[in-house]
């Protein structure tokens, strides 16, 4: 049956395909991995990574047959700045990314800079294959924890890298807070939805 569902072990393939896919021609990706041709490798390899070793265990990795993916992380879990995670992945990490290291932490620390103080879900990433585009996948991934999100009565938030997914994720309730940028890179609109 198609449609959004808690992804398994078996479905890690199918997310880093999804979220390597989808972010390829990202700006900030663009920015954060320069080299067009390796991009698509090293996007792959960390989406499928981070699925792997953080989502999966200890967030909720949400994975759509036709071609989706997202990765959030609820409130209480360690997430991607937890020393502990650093300590012990760290270097399989970069390897995963090549080496190119240094634009991903300056954007992470940037990032977590304009988390919410209040308790929140967060989602670092959700994606949609280019071949299933235009099919409202990227909605029903989001509609899919955002149930469980309303059930928690927090905050969700994310950061958006381009205009059209301000645009989706302004249908959902989420409202851009503001707009940064790390260095010389492309705009970041931090986006928050009330608790319900």
């Amino acid at each position: 049956m198609d449609g959004p569902r808690a992804a398994t072990s078996a479905d890690l393939d199918a997310v880093a395909i999804a979220l390597g896919e989808a972010f390829t021609d990202d700006p900030l990706m663009a920015w954060a991995f320069p080299d067009a041709e390796s991009r698509p490798r090293i996007l792959r390899g960390m989406f499928g990574y981070l699925a792997e070793h953080l989502y999966l265990p200890e967030g909720e990795v949400v994975v759509d047959d036709r071609g989706g993916a997202a990765l959030w992380q609820p409130p209480g879990a360690r997430g991607e700045d937890s020393d502990t995670f650093w300590a012990q992945h760290g270097a399989a990490f970069v390897e995963a990314l090549e080496g190119q290291i240094e634009r991903t932490m300056v954007l992470g620390a940037a990032m977590a800079e304009h988390h919410p103080h209040e308790v929140h879900w967060y989602l670092p990433a959700i994606g949609v294959r280019p071949i299933a585009h235009g099919q409202g996948v990227g909605g029903a991934l989001l509609a899919h924890t955002l149930a469980s999100v309303d059930r928690d009565g927090v905050v969700a938030y994310l950061e958006a890298t381009t205009p059209r997914s301000v645009v989706l994720y302004e249908r959902h309730g989420l409202e851009v807070t503001t707009e940064f940028t790390v260095d010389d890179s492309p705009p970041i609109w931090p986006m928050v939805r009330p608790s319900r």
